[in-house]
């Protein structure tokens, strides 16, 4: 019986021991954080963006809820890996700085409770649209937790030509400096990186200068209407006739290569097809000039109007005018010149500007044409000339010739005089 009490008290001691050795590990074994991903946006709950290839400084925000235990102060950090990467200025070196990681201090986030925090990722402009997971370590003294961030790309760039304009409206054969404006759009959602233009002209068109068909546009914003401007001169071209120019623009992730139709409008052409009494002498007034124009286009030239364009040498009537020259027509133009007696008898070049309308523009129209007029001594220059450079004896030679040709002379006036007295006289005795 004692056997059995002892038993049985051992026993109570037993049972009254275990009860807490029981509640012991639970007691003892304190309970952990449990950190989870909420939320990730791009921008912010109240403002959300777009995450696209060659975004800089882009904020994402990510909420993090503990679902474990007790409160503790934590770090969490996010690491990044291509295209991610975190740009900060280093105000030490005074360079912009690139890091694989960033880290924000989370503060007490007790069990149950939810923090926030803020990164600032740029993108590489070589990304591609899809979901990426990011790790996000979250640490504590003592603890350390890492869960995955799920980021989405999906911005994009797409450029369209909004509409084209010429300056002038209509342009002709032989016209430079044709203004061509083109209107880029981007229609995507991230902006077009390193974008780049250029207009491929047609045959028979060329650039005004070296590169005023190629530009560096940089980046092409979302949504914005861009102005590039081209210029090129219009060579001598069939007209009326339409053409293609291609615009091809170039940016990261895509490229266009879009055809721009237009039209080169017909034109009269005003060609110098001859000309007369170009020799002119030293002195000489009211020399008639004579020049025949032909319209070689394909379209009637209205009010015309040609100006002689002439050295000092010369003076004179140097316009003249004609009211239309249709297509294949020919005129004749009339000038009168004066050639200064000081002039050098040799070759001088002028030029005939011709100004005209047309009936498809309200601007004029202005060509020249060149012609050479001579212009030879003059017989007293010449004389003279002769006089100053000759020998002695070719002067008294000449002297004398000129003597004997002024004696002939007066003895044909002395005896025309005679002849009438002796017909006089005989009339008189009849």
């Amino acid at each position: 019986m004692r056997n059995i009490l002892v038993w049985l008290t051992i026993g109570v001691v037993i049972l009254g021991l275990s009860v807490p050795v029981m509640g012991t590990p639970a007691a003892a074994q304190q309970e952990k954080p449990d950190f989870v991903v909420f939320a990730a946006i791009w921008g912010s709950e109240s403002s959300p963006l777009i995450a696209s290839p060659g975004s800089s400084n882009l904020p994402l925000e990510v909420i993090i809820v503990n679902e474990g235990g007790p409160s503790i102060q934590t770090n969490a950090t996010l690491m990044l890996s291509p295209p991610f990467s975190y740009t900060y200025y280093d105000s030490a070196t005074g360079k912009w700085e690139s890091s694989n990681s960033e880290t924000d201090l989370l503060g007490y986030v007790g069990s149950g409770d939810q923090a926030t925090t803020i990164f600032y990722t740029s993108i590489g402009d070589g990304a591609s649209d899809g979901v990426y997971l990011l790790p996000l370590s979250i640490e504590a003294s003592g603890f350390n937790e890492t869960v995955n961030v799920s980021v989405a790309i999906q911005g994009f760039a797409s450029v369209e030509v909004a509409g084209i304009g010429f300056n002038p409206p209509d342009f002709f054969p032989g016209q430079q400096d044709v203004e061509l404006e083109a209107y880029l759009i981007n229609a995507g959602t991230s902006p077009a990186k390193n974008a780049t233009a250029a207009l491929d002209l047609p045959e028979g068109f060329s650039p005004s200068w070296g590169n005023s068909t190629v530009h560096d546009l940089g980046a092409l914003p979302v949504g914005t209407e861009v102005p590039v401007d081209f210029y090129f001169n219009v060579g001598s071209v069939p007209s009326p006739m339409n053409y293609t120019a291609y615009l091809r623009v170039n940016y990261v992730g895509g490229s266009i290569n879009v055809p721009l139709s237009f039209m080169a409008s017909g034109k009269a052409t005003l060609e110098l097809v001859s000309t007369s009494g170009t020799n002119l002498t030293q002195g000489a007034s009211g020399q008639k000039l004579y020049a025949t124009i032909k319209n070689g286009g394909n379209y009637t030239a209205e009010d015309i109007t040609f100006n002689l364009l002439i050295p000092n040498e010369f003076s004179g009537v140097t316009t003249d005018y004609l009211g239309e020259l249709k297509p294949g027509q020919t005129a004749v133009v009339r000038f009168e010149l004066d050639t200064t007696s000081g002039a050098k008898p040799m070759s001088y070049n002028l030029s005939l500007q011709e100004t005209w309308y047309q009936n498809n523009t309200e601007l004029p129209f202005t060509a020249y044409s060149p012609l050479q007029v001579k212009v030879k001594e003059s017989f007293i220059n010449s004389l003279e000339h002769d006089v100053t450079t000759a020998k002695p004896d070719t002067v008294l030679y000449a002297i004398l010739i000129v003597l004997v040709l002024l004696v002939g002379i007066l003895l044909g006036i002395l005896a025309r005089g005679g002849s009438k007295d002796q017909k006089k006289e005989s009339a008189e005795k009849r």
